[in-house]
């Protein structure tokens, strides 16, 4: 023993450390003990961890396991002992074994002055400023992820966590400056990212500004509408063209702050590049340059499709068809339609009835271009026509390339098909799954999908141009969102560069009565937060069918605890591996809503993966969506499943009182709607009722006489009784 004392003599020297600034600190090993000194520059906006400076560098302290209590605020100079560590590239102290604040309300350092290309190790952990930035995504809602900045004619990124204060307010559209915390995200070189804390920290820079989204409105196939707001009155101007460079002027020179600017004259079914701006006196607020469509000539039909059994019973406008085995011939029959070009993003290929489809179209000239994810075995694409070029994404993190959509003639106005939906083409999600998928005839969707198909492609060739390729979160917010097809309002979004959470969020945020969702997974906390505050705050009847209840970062429980009425299909034979949510079906007045595709309610999906996702504003379609979760709801093995039954209402007609009476297999929350001839509601209550027999009363005296429809609705369920009112 007593030879080992000189060697941990030794050793003792390169593990623990006194007092060390902090530039010196960072020059430490992993695992050594360190004692540094400096001022905070953050709170609880990023949770536990705190970053501090003194006057030679700055580093994170995070209060991990085996740490004393550890919680100081902006101002504090504090002396900490800890543990030097390495987490994902950014030197941090962890554990934190002392602890001690010095004193309190000292000035923060002042940040540096940089440039996006400048935020690397040299600042690592400091705060810093990049001035006369903007925003890529100006105008959606600020979520938890990462977004994209341009300053200097260079590229950056500002991270916001789900505890920042800037989630759910507005993406500055104008030009801005940022201060925040210089961070690291990944081992990689360049893997930096601003992490702002307060509202304060970005500060727009011009007399009028930008405040809200630009709206694309008033869509038809000759011309459209783009609306925004700015802080100060200014004019209104569009600058638009068919390529990025646009070109062409349109506007008013006249102040105002609610700015709208109609652009005439345009071609159908066309895509145009348009920035807008305001002037005021030597100032001018501008937008980063947004992409819109104008409205196509097609027939705008939209088919909905399911695997599995459906309810009928359940149906409004027309029975939900199940294809059971037909799937695959469904889709190869869609595949046969083709006269030009068949566009194919998809996941994952194991179907030789699909392959074989393709195949012919081949043989009878069509052109076929095929992107899938490098990661999996796609064994059929063995069997494809070697002539068909297949491009793979091979830098995934999360799923990858996980779209699944076709796009059929995109040029030609009647023959232009966009296939979506949550279905791979293997054997399992063909046939064993429960999926969906949704057919639309539009010229204009079809070329939007194209411009997002030619952007992971590289190029508008028949041959992929891998050196221009993008995937993941390299791609661009570079396609139309706003179509009116059929009549109807369809949104389009394709992830991650269009931040599809924030806009599920929104949604979800303007739910009137009812969402139901049916989705293979649920991690996503704004999603899920979104729903709590639906249900529980404004009286939403919200309801969700769910796969991997158990999964890492699953909101199954969370959404139970919250008295969301949540079906389990863990150990239902084969996968629910749906990704949609149907909002105020059966309400039209509400603007009933689907939304569906390939992205699941997921971050990974939302910052990661290339994803497709359609919002559906048609009742017929949401009616669609409602037989298949209807039939799902009942046999999902539910945390609090109740199914209604022996509904009546008496006395008939009605007076001042009119009483409910009926049965629920299982307690829980009841949401009772009624609606006037017209269709419009007229009164809405939630109740809670227990197991077996439950009567109700409700107050009619208010409604003049006339026809009434009742609907309760508990657990997913519904039942509908008629009454007449009388004087």
């Amino acid at each position: 023993m007593k030879k080992l004392i000189p060697l941990l003599s030794l050793l003792l020297p390169m593990l623990v450390h006194g007092q060390a600034d902090i530039a010196e600190a960072r020059t430490f090993a992993d695992g050594q003990t360190v004692t540094v000194t400096g001022v905070v520059t953050n709170g609880s906006e990023f949770g536990p961890i705190r970053y501090m400076q003194d006057a030679t560098g700055g580093i994170s302290a995070y209060p991990g396991t085996g740490s004393v209590p550890f919680a100081p605020v902006p101002g504090d100079n504090i002396t900490i002992t800890g543990t030097m560590a390495r987490y994902n590239g950014l030197t941090e102290l962890n554990p934190i074994t002392a602890f001690t604040i010095n004193s309190s309300g000292n000035p923060l350092p002042a940040p540096q002055v940089i440039t996006p290309a400048q935020m690397d190790e040299n600042v690592e952990c400091e705060l810093v400023q990049i001035d006369d930035a903007t925003f890529a995504a100006g105008g959606s809602q600020f979520t938890s992820t990462t977004w994209d900045i341009t300053a200097s004619s260079e590229s950056g990124i500002v991270f916001f966590n789900g505890a920042s204060p800037f989630i759910g307010t507005t993406v500055p559209s104008g030009v801005v400056n940022i201060t925040g915390i210089a961070s690291q995200y990944t081992f990689t070189v360049g893997g930096y990212q601003l992490l702002p804390r307060t509202a304060a920290d970005i500060v727009l820079t011009s007399a009028v500004n930008v405040t809200g989204p630009v709206l694309q409105q008033n869509i038809t196939t000759t011309s459209f509408d783009l609306s925004w707001t700015t802080d100060n009155a200014g004019s209104s101007f569009v600058n638009y063209g068919l390529t990025p460079a646009m070109g062409t002027i349109v506007g008013d020179v006249t102040s105002t702050t609610a700015h709208t600017v109609p652009l005439p004259g345009l071609a159908p079914a066309t895509i145009y590049y348009a920035e807008v701006f305001s002037v005021l006196g030597a100032d001018t607020a501008s937008t980063t340059v947004h992409v819109y469509s104008t409205a196509s000539l097609s027939s705008g039909i939209m088919r909905a499709y399911f695997n599995q059994s459906v309810d009928n019973t359940v149906a409004t406008h027309q029975n939900a068809v199940g294809l059971f085995g037909a799937v695959n011939d469904t889709i190869a029959a869609y595949i046969a339609r083709a006269n030009t070009t068949i566009d194919v993003a998809m996941y994952n290929e194991s179907d030789a009835v699909i392959v074989t489809a393709l195949n012919t179209a081949v043989a009878n000239g069509v052109q076929v271009r095929y992107i899938t994810e490098g990661g999996n075995t796609n064994t059929g694409l063995s069997s494809l026509d070697a002539s068909v070029p297949v491009l793979e994404r091979m830098n995934s993190t999360g799923s990858g390339m996980h779209n699944k959509f076709m796009i059929i003639d995109a040029d030609d106005v009647d023959n232009a098909w966009v296939m979506s939906g949550s279905l791979n083409w293997t054997t399992d999600n063909l046939f064993d799954d429960q999926n969906n998928l949704v057919f639309i005839q539009d010229q204009s969707l079809a070329r939007a999908y194209r411009l997002e198909f030619e952007e992971m492609w590289g190029g508008n060739g028949p041959q992929p141009n891998v050196a221009n390729s993008r995937f993941g979160p390299d791609k661009t917010d570079n396609t139309p969102h706003e179509f009116i097809i059929g009549g109807d309002r369809i949104e389009s979004y394709f992830s991650p560069s269009d931040h599809t959470n924030s806009h599920i969020v929104e949604a979800i945020s303007h739910t009137d009565r009812t969402i139901h969702f049916a989705l293979l997974v649920i991690t996503d906390n704004n999603i899920s937060n979104a729903l709590i505050a639906a249900n529980n705050t404004f009286g939403v009847s919200a309801a969700g069918l769910v796969e991997q209840v158990n999964g890492t970062g699953s909101d199954y429980d969370l959404l139970v605890t919250n008295g969301l009425e949540m079906y389990s299909y863990a150990n239902i034979p084969g996968l629910l591996h749906h990704k949609y949510g149907i909002i105020d079906e059966g309400f039209p007045q509400f603007d009933p809503l689907v939304i569906t595709g390939s992205h699941n309610w997921s971050s990974s999906a939302d910052s990661d993966n290339d994803e497709n996702t359609l919002f559906i504003h048609n009742d017929t379609i949401a009616n669609l969506f409602w037989q298949e979760w209807h039939a799902r709801g009942t046999v999902g093995i539910a945390e609090n499943a109740g199914i209604i039954s022996a509904l009546s209402v008496y006395p008939v007609p009605a007076n001042d009182q009119l009483h409910i009476r009926y049965a629920l297999a299982e307690g829980g929350v009841t949401t009772t709607t009624v609606l006037d001839a017209t269709g419009r509601v007229v009164f809405t209550q939630r109740s809670s009722a227990a197991p077996g027999a439950n009567s109700d009363n409700i107050d009619t005296s208010f409604l003049p006489e006339g026809f009434y429809m009742l609907t309760l609705e508990s657990h997913g369920a519904r039942q509908q009784a008629a009454f007449v009112k009388a004087k």
